[in-house]
C-alpha cells in the first residue's frame, strides 16, 4: 500500500509555498484523467522504439546463438570479444556482466531489489549456494502482491479455529488466494522443499447482471441453467456456444503450432509454459486477442462486457480484457472455466445447499495467510533482508560492480543487480552509460493503474457490512460463495463491475470457512461499489492498494517481454517479477527470479521433479535469461 514515507523526506526540501491559485492549478493538471492522458501519449512514443526493437529480435538472436556455438564449440575467448563488440544486445556467458559468478567459498555478493516472491525466490536460490544476497523491501515486510490482512474480532477466541492468534487475530491472503497445482508445477515444488501445507480451495464466482436488458445471474462452476440462480445461460446462451467454439480453436490451433500431437511430446502435462515451444512464435494467436476470435464466432459485445470481462476481473484485477492474447484463453478456461467440465469443476448437494457447486483445481495454504508469511520467512532465511528501505541508484563502477544506494544513506558494493520490482522503478534507479535500450522497454510496460490510477479495483476496503450484496442472494452467497460480481450500467451508460471477495470462505483451517454464518463475522473484500451503494464506515475493518500490482494481458507487454532478453545480465543487472514474463501469477513470477538466479551461478533446486524443469526451461527460451 502507499505511505506518507515519501512526502515526509520531500517536506524538508521545500523552498517556498504555492499560492492558492497555483495550488488550485497544480489540483486541476494532477487528475487522474490527465495522469492517464500523459501516460498514453509517453507509451505512444515508447511503443515506437518497442516496434523497432522486437523488429530486430530475430537477427538480434541469430547472433546470440552464432556466439554461444562459437564458445561451446571453437572458443569462449573468441567468443567473448565477440560479445562485448556487440553494445546492443546481451549474451549470456560471453556479454561483460553476464557471466555466471566462479565457483568457490567465497561466491559473491547479489543484491535484490524486491521482496516478492520473485526476488525472495531469487534470494533464496542463491543464498542456499553460498552467495552474499542483500535483498531490499521498500514496504514494512516481505510478500510483495502475497499480501494478508488480519481480521481481528472477540469472535475468534471463543472458536476452535488453528488460525487464530492469541490476540483475536485471523490471518487472511489479499490478492493471492489461490493456485492451480496441475500448472504451479515449481511453487508446488517449493512449497513441498519448505515443508508447507497445502489444502484444497473450493471456490465458486457468482455473477449478478443488472444491466437493462441482460439482468440475470450465474454461478460460474454449474454448467446448468435454471430459472432461479443460473438465469444468465439461458439469456447468453449463443454467446457461451460461442466462447466454448472460440476457445476450442484457441486450443486446437496453439497445440498445432506447439506440436502438442509430437510423439515426444506425449509424456508431457499440462502446462502454462508451452505456448512458444515447437513452432508457436509463429502462432498468430500470441498476439490476436480473444476478444477478436470470439466475435469471429459470432460473439456479442454485451456478453464480452457484461459476462466475461466482469468474471476474471475478479482474478486479474483489471477490467480492460479486450487485448487479452487469445494463446492465453484455453488456459484460464482450464483453471476457472466459464463452461465447466467434471474435470475443473464440481455440483450437486452439499451440507451447504442443496445445489452446490465449486471449482476443484486449486489449492491454497494450509494456515491460509499464516501459511504464506511463513513461506516469505522461509525464503528469507540466511538473507540479509532490509525492510522500509527504498534503493534510491544502482551505480555502475569502473569495476563492472554496483553501489546499490538506499534512502537511509547506506551503500553495499554488488556484484550483481537483481531488479524484482515494477518496471518503472528499475529504470529510475540504473545510473549508468547506455541505457537506451533498457529504458526503451522498461518505459512500455502497461499495468491496470495506468488506465484507472484513482478508482475502480486499484483500491480495496476490507469490511464486515453484508448489505453490499443484494439481499435476495445475501445468506447464500455468503454461506458458500467466494467471489461476488456484480454489474451495472452507470448513468454515463458505462458499464461498472463491483466485487466483492468473500474471505469467511476463502479462508481455511478448522474453524474459519466450516464456521456457520452466525458464529463468525462477515469477512469481505470489496471493489469498486456501484453508484448508490456504501459502506458502513463503523464497519470497515482495513483498506488496501493494488498500483503497480498488475501488468495488462497485452500484445504490447508481451513483446516488452520478449525484448528484454536483450538486456538481461547487461552489466551485470538482471530482471525478474510478473511483468518480465508471459502472465502474472505466482508460479511464473517464481520461476522468473529463479532464471536470474541461474544465471547468476545457483543451481536448479528440484533437480528430480522433472515436469517442474521443464517449466523452468520453458520459461527461459521465453525470457532468454541464459544459454
Amino acid at each position: 500500500g502507499h505511505s506518507d514515507k515519501a512526502a515526509n523526506w520531500l517536506s524538508p526540501l521545500a523552498v517556498g509555498k504555492l499560492t492558492p491559485e497555483d495550488a488550485l492549478e497544480a489540483q486541476r493538471r494532477s487528475t487522474p484523467e490527465n495522469h492517464v492522458r500523459r501516460r498514453l501519449a509517453r507509451l505512444r512514443a515508447s511503443r515506437r522504439r518497442l516496434l523497432a526493437i522486437a523488429c530486430s529480435l530475430p537477427a538480434a538472436i541469430a547472433v546470440r546463438k552464432f556466439i554461444s556455438f562459437v564458445g561451446n564449440y571453437v572458443s569462449s575467448s573468441v567468443a567473448k570479444w565477440l560479445a562485448r563488440r556487440i553494445p546492443f544486445l546481451t549474451v549470456p556467458g560471453y556479454s561483460k556482466g553476464a557471466e555466471p559468478l566462479p565457483q568457490g567459498t567465497k561466491r559473491g555478493t547479489v543484491a535484490v531489489v524486491g521482496g516478492g516472491i520473485a526476488g525472495c525466490g531469487a534470494a533464496w536460490m542463491l543464498a542456499r549456494d553460498g552467495f552474499d544476497v542483500v535483498l531490499y523491501e521498500a514496504r514494512p515486510a516481505t510478500s510483495g502482491n502475497a499480501r494478508t490482512f488480519d481480521w481481528v474480532d472477540d469472535v475468534w477466541r471463543k472458536t476452535s479455529t488453528t488460525n487464530v492468534d492469541e490476540e483475536g487475530r485471523v490471518k487472511s491472503c489479499v490478492s493471492v488466494t489461490a493456485w492451480p497445482s496441475l500448472l504451479y508445477k515449481n511453487y508446488t515444488a517449493l512449497l513441498k522443499h519448505l515443508n508447507v501445507e497445502t489444502c484444497a480451495m473450493p471456490l465458486s464466482w457468482f455473477l449478478n447482471s443488472k444491466v437493462p436488458g441482460y439482468e440475470g445471474t450465474l454461478w460460474g462452476a454449474d454448467p446448468n441453467s435454471d430459472n432461479e440462480f443460473n438465469t444468465l445461460r439461458d439469456v447468453f446462451r449463443d454467446d457461451f456456444r460461442a466462447y466454448e467454439r472460440a476457445e476450442y480453436f484457441a486450443r486446437r490451433c496453439t497445440d498445432f503450432f506447439c506440436l502438442a500431437w509430437a510423439p515426444w511430446k506425449r509424456g508431457d502435462s499440462r502446462s502454462m509454459y508451452t505456448n512458444h515451444t515447437g513452432l508457436g512464435l509463429l502462432n498468430p494467436l500470441n498476439v490476436v486477442p480473444l476478444y477478436t476470435v470470439f466475435r469471429a464466432f459470432g460473439g456479442t459485445d454485451a456478453w464480452w462486457d457484461i459476462v466475461f470481462t466482469p468474471y476474471y476481473t475478479a482474478s486479474f484485477l483489471v477490467d480492460e480484457l479486450r487485448p487479452f492474447p487469445a494463446v492465453f484463453g484455453p488456459i484460464i478456461e482450464a483453471q476457472i472455466p466459464l463452461n465447466p467440465t467434471p474435470e475443473n469443476s464440481w455440483h450437486g448437494a452439499s451440507d451447504r445447499a442443496e445445489r452446490d457447486c465449486v471449482l476443484t483445481t486449486c489449492v491454497t495454504w494450509k494456515d491460509a495467510g499464516a501459511g504464506i508469511r511463513g513461506v516469505f520467512a522461509k525464503l528469507v532465511e540466511g538473507v540479509d533482508v532490509r525492510v522500509d528501505t527504498r534503493v534510491l541508484q544502482v551505480q555502475l563502477l569502473e569495476d563492472g560492480r554496483h553501489k546499490v544506494v538506499d534512502e537511509h544513506d547506506d551503500a553495499i558494493i554488488a556484484d550483481r543487480v537483481i531488479f524484482a520490482c515494477p518496471s518503472a522503478a528499475a529504470a529510475t534507479m540504473i545510473k549508468k552509460p547506455r541505457t537506451y535500450l533498457e529504458n526503451a522497454i522498461l518505459s512500455t510496460v502497461v499495468y491496470a493503474d495506468d488506465h484507472h490510477p484513482a478508482t475502480g479495483h486499484m483500491h480495496a476496503v476490507m469490511h464486515s457490512d453484508s448489505s453490499v450484496v443484494d439481499e435476495k442472494y445475501r445468506a447464500e452467497f455468503l454461506r458458500r460463495g467466494s467471489n461476488y460480481v456484480e454489474v451495472t450500467q452507470l448513468q454515463d451508460k458505462s458499464i461498472n463491475i463491483e466485487n466483492q471477495y468473500n474471505f469467511g470462505v476463502q479462508t481455511p483451517g478448522p474453524g474459519v470457512a466450516g464456521l456457520e454464518l452466525d458464529e463468525k463475522p462477515v469477512m469481505l473484500i470489496s471493489h469498486a461499489l456501484g453508484e448508490g451503494k456504501k459502506i458502513d464506515s463503523a464497519l470497515v475493518r482495513g483498506g488496501g492498494n493494488h498500483s503497480r500490482a498488475h501488468p495488462l494481458y497485452s500484445g504490447w507487454n508481451v513483446m516488452a517481454q520478449l525484448s528484454l532478453r536483450l538486456c538481461q545480465g547487461r552489466d551485470g543487472l538482471y530482471y525478474c517479477s510478473n511483468w518480465t514474463t508471459p502472465g502474472n501469477c505466482h508460479d511464473m513470477s517464481l520461476l522468473s527470479g529463479f532464471l536470474c538466479a541461474h544465471a547468476i551461478g545457483a543451481e536448479y533446486p528440484f533437480p528430480d521433479e522433472r515436469e517442474a524443469q521443464k517449466d523452468f526451461h520453458r520459461l527461459n527460451d521465453l525470457m532468454g535469461v541464459f544459454d
